[in-house]
């Protein structure tokens, strides 16, 4: 498995300095709670470096974090949560979950149509007959919005980088390339790809791969989700 995240793991902290962790595992809490009780079964993909299960994982009676990239899960140093590094499309897990949680619009790193049904074909095979999968997707107008701060800066621990972001329109490709030096001098380069799809794609492939939207919100509200808002968050269930 490619990780994505070898030298971003540095310094993701720090990238993420302005998420409010704790407001949003208060969302995804309150959101799951209609649906499915604590003593749940839990699986968190794409957790990174488990910022969001810090707050969450302690409110079930189990949670399995997973994330592709082994350095971020590395940088969690918890010995009390359970980490599994896997691919989300290639999940490993023979045993239902009740609640799925895949955050922080992680499914639009999934860039073409085969790997988004993939996706959540392992979801249907996974979730527990009345479990929920949360997830949550960037919409256009988000990616519109990151064009107005496209380049950020910044430090941690004596690593600095420097982050441009670009929204291919045509391609519908939002790209976020790093430069990243550390103390040492020795410079590195990622570049993360994330694909902005339209709303309706994700009706569309989860109807077709035996899932559907209980619920389509506007990310962290509950009020319905139109396709110019910022990000959408979906409640999704199995149909049989």
């Amino acid at each position: 498995m490619k990780d994505n995240y070898k030298y971003v793991s540095d310094i993701y902290d720090q990238l993420m300095e302005k998420v409010d962790y704790k407001f949003w595992a208060k969302y995804l809490k309150r959101l799951s709670s209609l649906y499915v009780g604590n003593n749940s079964i839990v699986l968190e993909v794409a957790a990174g470096n488990c910022n969001l299960a810090k707050y969450l994982s302690d409110s079930f009676r189990f949670y399995v974090a997973s994330d592709i990239s082994i350095s971020m899960l590395k940088k969690n140093k918890s010995q009390n949560l359970q980490k599994v590094c896997c691919d989300m499309t290639m999940l490993p897990f023979k045993n239902k979950f009740d609640l799925i949680i895949c955050a922080f619009d992680s499914i639009n790193y999934l860039t073409n149509r085969k790997s988004v049904t993939r996706f959540f074909l392992e979801i249907n095979n996974i979730l527990s007959e009345q479990g929920i999968f949360l997830f949550d997707a960037a919409l256009e107008r988000n990616s519109y919005k990151h064009q107005k701060h496209a380049v950020k800066k910044g430090k941690q621990k004596g690593v600095l980088f420097n982050r441009q972001s670009l929204y291919l329109h045509k391609s519908r490709i939002h790209k976020n390339i790093f430069e990243i030096i550390y103390p040492d001098g020795n410079k590195m380069k990622e570049i993360h790809r994330q694909k902005i799809y339209p709303l309706e794609f994700y009706f569309e492939l989860l109807d077709k791969c035996g899932l559907y939207a209980v619920e389509c919100f506007n990310a962290f509200t509950f009020r319905n989700c139109k396709s110019n808002d910022l990000r959408a968050q979906f409640v999704v269930k199995r149909k049989y």
